[in-house]
């Protein structure tokens, strides 16, 4: 890229409004104070995670109170402010009221943004994918400021900076771009090429309370207690990757962000409290061998033998069907079984791990099976 680029990282202990804007404002002074990201009169998005209906507490989501927090600098600042994101399957309005991004945005007078309906745009400066259907409500805005959470994920082991704004496709076309982007690696290039046409100006990522192992919708919960925030997302989910213990070259969409230039995840200063912060291994949702650094024969045969594939326990099962109506292949690669379970057709599943994403009990998990058994 040419120049460093610079992660606060700042410790916050709690979802308590104060301790928030405290920690944000000692944060974006570090990185060059908010008037660098967004001047009064401006109409400024925010983006959280918001991937499912769930309650704050399970760290699915992005804390409404870090929305809140930013939100409220930002009015003072003389902005105005409109929020929003796009669930998998589930209704945005219904979504954003169970989560508590409604009220939040009824009292302090946020315009909530479209975004279901959607516009075809050109990314002529992309890699690989140069079309999108973005959501309205991302395109009528002057500026974006993105909200990740820290969570492990089944597909790309890591969720953060990079993925967060693949919520800026409205609806099943997410799930879309996992069945006609079946490896990890041309998937991962499509969210640089997104995050790349969309250029969000900010990124704070909740880091207060994260989650590890089966992410990114029913992992454990770990009270981390840290925000992160950077202009360079690349950058952000390097150090955030590191804090958790994991080797960002595993992660496929850093490494093809910092190919890209999208940002850099080698010339990094740190501020903050990072020094500070003890690495701490976060449990991964699937065995994670780094495929990348074997000679590709040897690579292309180990991902023969060794398939992780998402696996049903039943007795978590609550026959929602999520499962099934979010499954992007065609014909689906989940079935309805004798007994009315879901069960997955293995020899036309690709690996995309979205119904162990969407799962609202936890109940599929990412297990590697030699050559894909049931």
């Amino acid at each position: 890229m040419g120049e460093q680029s610079t992660v606060a990282v700042v410790r916050c202990s709690s979802y308590d409004i104060e301790t928030i804007r405290n920690a944000l404002t000692r944060g974006l002074g570090l990185i060059g104070g908010l008037g660098r990201f967004a001047q009064p009169g401006e109409n400024i998005l925010l983006k959280p995670n918001v991937l499912a209906p769930d309650p704050p507490e399970t760290a699915t989501i992005t804390h409404p109170a870090v929305l809140e927090a930013i939100a409220g600098l930002l009015l003072d600042h003389g902005v105005r402010v409109s929020y929003g994101d796009s669930p998998g399957i589930h209704a945005v309005s219904k979504t954003l009221k169970k989560t508590g991004f409604h009220d939040i945005g009824e009292r302090m007078g946020l315009s909530p943004a479209d975004f279901e309906t959607r516009t075809k745009v050109l990314a002529s400066n992309a890699k690989q994918n140069k079309i999108f259907h973005v959501a309205e409500g991302v395109l009528r805005a002057d500026g974006l400021i993105s909200l990740p959470k820290l969570k492990t994920h089944g597909l790309t082991l890591f969720t953060g900076a990079i993925k967060n704004q693949f919520g800026c496709l409205p609806g099943l076309q997410k799930s879309g771009f996992h069945a006609k982007l079946e490896d990890i690696e041309r998937f991962s290039q499509m969210l640089v090429d997104l995050t790349g046409f969309l250029k969000p100006r900010l990124f704070i990522m909740d880091g207060i309370r994260a989650m590890e192992g089966n992410g990114p919708r029913r992992g454990t919960v770990v009270e981390l207690g840290i925000l992160l925030l950077s202009s360079d997302p690349v950058a952000l989910d390097t150090v955030a990757s590191k804090i958790i213990g994991l080797d960002p070259e595993r992660i496929i969409p850093i490494v093809k962000g910092h190919e890209s230039g999208l940002g850099t995840m080698t010339d990094i200063v740190t501020r903050g409290d990072a020094d500070h912060l003890a690495a701490r291994k976060f449990k991964l949702p699937r065995y994670g061998g780094n495929y990348r650094t074997l000679p590709p024969f040897i690579r292309n045969t180990l991902k023969k033998l060794l398939v992780q594939s998402p696996v049903i326990n039943l007795r978590k099962c609550i026959k929602c069907y999520e499962c099934i109506k979010i499954c992007p292949t065609v014909p689906k690669s989940i079935i309805i079984d004798d007994k009315k379970y879901p069960k997955h057709k293995y020899s036309t599943c690709i690996r995309c791990y979205c119904c162990q994403e969407t799962c609202p009990e936890g109940a599929i998990t990412i297990k590697t099976k030699l050559f894909g058994s049931s």
